[in-house]
């Protein structure tokens, strides 16, 4: 087999692992997860999977770090438009609605390892978090530039314009809403967004 190919077929096994251990990882958290289960539903044998990760706990690790590097693309693209500030703070609710949907495992390992059962792994996720800041900031910079905004402390907005966007989302998964229906609040949240961090323009 040509080594591209065999390379080709290696990592699109190691992703499937991922996938399936963090769909494992959200349902039961890494200390009730088991390894061999994920080795099972990704369809492999159960020493197989050490060939790819040397235990559990590198598992999580690369998987969150897979998250963070999906999600960070999936954000920055939404940033990266030109459009107003309204518009990309819309944009941003809606990436954010959809990563929590389309890709809800990922998105719960993720809050579960700042929050909540898997807080073990709290400063690998905190790393993306201040990502996540950085990016939003960047926009606000921008903006700031543009005289859309005057902040005082654009790391501070910054963190603010996440919690809400985040926040929301979560809550609104929690009480049974479609991504459909949040997504349709994207207009009322960033207006009360806007209007929160000082909006020079509406």
């Amino acid at each position: 087999m040509p080594k591209i190919v065999d390379e080709q077929m290696r990592e699109a096994t190691r992703q499937r692992i991922m996938r399936q251990a963090a769909s494992e990882f959200a349902r039961l958290g890494f200390d009730q997860a088991n390894i061999n289960a994920i080795a099972e539903q990704a369809g492999i044998g159960k020493g197989t999977i050490y060939l790819y990760f040397e235990n559990k706990r590198d598992l999580f690790l690369e998987m969150l770090r897979s998250i963070a590097q999906v999600q960070l693309t999936v954000i920055r693209a939404a940033l990266a438009q030109e459009g107003t500030l309204r518009q990309r703070l819309e944009r941003l609710f809606r990436a954010f609605a959809h990563l929590a949907e389309e890709e809800s495992d990922n998105f719960n390992v993720y809050m579960s390892a700042l929050y909540g059962v898997n807080r073990a792994f709290q400063a690998e996720a905190t790393k993306l978090l201040r990502d996540y800041v950085a990016v939003i900031g960047l926009m606000l910079e921008q903006s700031q530039t543009r005289g859309e905004i005057h902040s005082h402390n654009i790391e501070a907005t910054a963190l603010m314009v996440l919690s809400l966007t985040e926040s929301y989302i979560l809550s609104a998964k929690v009480l049974g809403q479609s991504e459909l229906v949040i997504v349709q609040q994207a207009g009322p949240v960033a207006e009360l967004i806007l209007r929160g961090i000082g909006t020079s323009v509406s």
